[in-house]
C-alpha cells in the first residue's frame, strides 16, 4: 500500500488512520497551538529513527508544520537526518508539503 493508493480513496481522517495502521503508530500529533515544536520534533525524529532501524532499506521521512520553529529545528539536524537518510518536509496550511533542501557547505 502506497501513500498515494492511500489518498485517493477517502477523507484526511480515512488517510490518517490507513497510515496509522501502516505505519504501526509512527504518526505523532503536532500540538494545535504549537505549545511544544520541539517535543513534537524530537519524537517524529525518534519514531523515524526507529522506523529506520526496522525499515531500513524504506524511504522514511518526517512531515513537519510549515512553521519558523520548525525549519530552524530540522536545520539543526541536517546532518543527523541526511546521515539516517530521513527526508523532512514542511506541510503549509493549504495542504502542500515541501522537501527540506540541506544546505550544502563546501569542503575545507
Amino acid at each position: 500500500m502506497t501513500v498515494t493508493d492511500i489518498a485517493s480513496w477517502g477523507t484526511a481522517d480515512h488517510v490518517r488512520a490507513a497510515l496509522e495502521r501502516h505505519l504501526e503508530g509512527a504518526l505523532v500529533e503536532v500540538p494545535g497551538d504549537d505549545a511544544a515544536p520541539r517535543w513534537a520534533f524530537s519524537e517524529a525524529l525518534r519514531r523515524s529513527l526507529m522506523l529506520r532501524q526496522t525499515h531500513p532499506f524504506d524511504t522514511v521521512a518526517i512531515g513537519l508544520p510549515d512553521l519558523l520553529r520548525y525549519r530552524e529545528l530540522v536545520a539543526g539536524s541536517e546532518v543527523t537526518l541526511r546521515a539516517t537518510n530521513i527526508d523532512a518536509y514542511f506541510i503549509r496550511e493549504d495542504g502542500s508539503a515541501e522537501l527540506h533542501q540541506p544546505v550544502m557547505v563546501p569542503e575545507a
